[in-house]
């Protein structure tokens, strides 16, 4: 039925359903998220973010971004293997920048604080400016 009611709107010139299944890009564009949601958080801690505040970051990214996956139909079930992975790209990152006497810190502290307490809706048009829609959307 899922197939016939996307076929029926791509017939007719309609965007897809946000329940439509997400195509293999979009579901890596979706994974990228979760890494740099994580790299976020790691990037923080090497920057001396608060243990409270990094445990909100995290619970809000998660939060949201599971959201998002149920919505628009992506797999999430490597949400936290990827999340931590970020971490260590986020620290490895601030670390490298750190060592050739770049102080990004301010820039990534500012970031995480605003996501730290970003809620769904503005989380899903932050997501929607960077990848040209939201899924199954032409680009504008």
């Amino acid at each position: 039925m899922r197939k016939i009611l996307t076929g029926l709107a791509w017939m007719l010139g309609a965007a897809a359903p946000a329940w439509a299944a997400p195509d293999a890009s979009e579901q890596i564009q979706y994974d990228s998220f979760v890494t740099a949601a994580g790299a976020s958080n790691g990037a923080a801690r090497a920057c001396g973010a608060s243990e409270p505040d990094l445990a909100q970051h995290q619970a809000t990214a998660r939060k949201n971004l599971l959201q998002y996956a149920r919505e628009y139909g992506f797999a999430a079930g490597g949400y936290d293997a990827l999340f931590k992975k970020g971490q260590a790209e986020g620290k490895t990152m601030m670390d490298e920048m750190k060592r050739s006497g770049v102080d990004g810190c301010r820039g990534v502290l500012g970031g995480f604080q605003n996501e730290r307490v970003m809620d769904y809706e503005d989380m899903k048009k932050a997501l929607a400016e960077v990848n040209d829609g939201l899924p199954g959307e032409d680009a504008n």
